[in-house]
This record gives structure tokens, C-alpha cells and sequence, in this order.
């Protein structure tokens, strides 16, 4: 459907942005975002506003990385900085309020309550996030600089909890939603060998922890058996002696 493409463009587009070090991941990322939305626009038309949303967060971060290549304009303030920022800001909000709407939707299609509710509970969490950057970004330069400093470091660990969120609930949809055409036989696979990899690992951590279960539940059904067993000798023994 789009979701593993997905998965791994979010990944780039936000991840890396808790780095203190710059390496054009967000461009990349969103690049790959835009296509990946492009693609699951045809299964809810809310994925098709979240890609033009992910398109405004892309040229918004190529005009910092070119400003950053070019010092077009200060990088840790000033007007053109704050305007960009906000801009990207409100980019990002259309993008994931779409997205999870979207998510939603092909949910509820599915069958998938579970997804229904972690798309839900995405949206809540990521919009109060936005909420707040939008106040931070541009008060936080006005407040001292022990304060500015807390203010975005809360922000930031708020960010990083939303994004682990986000990231699981792309995550549940790459690897339970499919679409209706598709052999349920097979398992869904990307042309991304990364996330191929991450997923067969969980599928071996899934196998392990099951194969333990069944190995516990064995061990406590012969547990049970045998002193079921002790039970029935102490029984016939007390017989025996009356």
C-alpha cells in the first residue's frame, strides 16, 4: 500500500531532527513522504491533503538547508528564521492531521479497532505538541536564556515521546493492513530492505516469545499432572490402609 514506504520517510523526515547534527534528513525524508502519500491518496482522499502538507514541510526545509549552505538568513533567530519555522510548523500539523485521519479511515475499513484507536490517540498527542511549538517559537527568544532552554528541552522530550507513537502506529499499519486484492497468505513485504529486516526481527523476537509461552504452559500442565497424579496415589494408599 505505501505504509513501509511511509514508515522509513517519517523516519528520515523527523527522527534526525533531535540531532545536533545536520545532514539533509528532513529533506530526504519528505521527499520520500510526498511519494509515499501520493500512493496511499488513492485508498483515502485524507492521505492526498497529508502529501501536500509533507510537500510545504519539503521546500520549507530545502529553503533552510539552502540557507544554511548559503547564509541567506541567521539559523538560531531573527525574523526570516521564526517565519520559516512556523511555516514548516503549520506544515507539519496539516500533514499529521491528515495522515492520522487517514490512518483512521483505512482502519475502520479494515477491521482494525486497535489501529482506529492508536490513529486517535496520535492526532491528540501530536496536535497538543504542535500547539505548543507554535507559542514556543516565537516567545522563546524573549525569555531568558535558562528559561528559553527548559521551555525547549520539555518540548523536545514531548517530541521525541510523539514521534515513538507515530512511528508505532505506522508500523501496526504497515504490518496489518493491506489492501482488499492482496493474498492474505503472504506476508507484505517493502522494497526497502531495511524495514524488511526490522520486520523479520520482530517476527523473530514474536517467535521466540511464543515458542517460551508454549514451553512454560507445557512445563506447568506436567506440573499439574504429576502432583494431580501424587493426589490420586495418596488417596488410594489412604483406601488401602482402612
Amino acid at each position: 500500500m505505501g505504509f513501509g514506504t511511509l514508515l522509513f520517510g517519517y523516519f528520515a523526515m523527523f527522527a534526525f531532527s533531535v540531532s545536533p547534527y545536520y545532514f539533509f534528513a528532513d529533506v530526504i525524508g519528505a521527499f520520500v513522504t510526498v511519494y509515499a502519500l501520493s500512493r496511499l491518496s488513492e485508498y483515502s482522499r485524507y492521505f492526498g491533503y497529508a502529501m501536500y502538507g509533507a510537500l510545504g514541510f519539503l521546500i520549507l526545509s530545502g529553503v533552510n538547508a539552502v540557507s544554511l549552505l548559503f547564509e541567506l538568513y541567521p539559523m538560531n533567530g531573527g525574523p526570516a528564521w521564526t517565519a520559516v519555522e512556523l511555516l514548516k510548523l503549520a506544515a507539519g500539523c496539516v500533514m499529521h492531521v491528515f495522515l492520522f485521519l487517514g490512518t483512521r479511515t483505512v482502519a475502520e475499513r479494515a477491521g482494525q479497532d486497535r489501529l482506529v484507536k492508536k490513529s486517535i490517540r496520535s492526532l491528540a498527542a501530536t496536535s497538543l505538541y504542535y500547539a505548543a511549538a507554535f507559542i514556543a517559537v516565537p516567545l522563546t527568544p524573549a525569555l531568558s536564556e535558562r528559561t528559553g532552554q527548559a521551555v525547549s528541552a520539555g518540548i523536545l522530550l514531548y517530541w521525541i515521546f510523539c514521534l515513538i507513537l507515530n512511528l508505532l502506529l505506522l508500523y501496526g499499519c504497515f504490518s496489518s493492513i493491506v489492501p482488499a486484492d492482496a493474498d492474505m497468505t503472504v506476508k507484505p513485504r517493502s522494497r526497502i530492505a531495511l524495514l524488511n529486516k526490522m520486520s523479520d526481527k520482530f517476527d523473530e523476537l514474536d517467535d521466540k516469545k511464543n515458542e517460551y509461552r508454549r514451553e512454560s504452559m507445557k512445563m506447568a500442565m506436567e506440573e499439574a499432572d504429576r502432583l494431580h497424579a501424587e493426589r490420586e496415589k495418596k488417596k488410594k494408599n489412604k483406601r488401602k490402609k482402612k
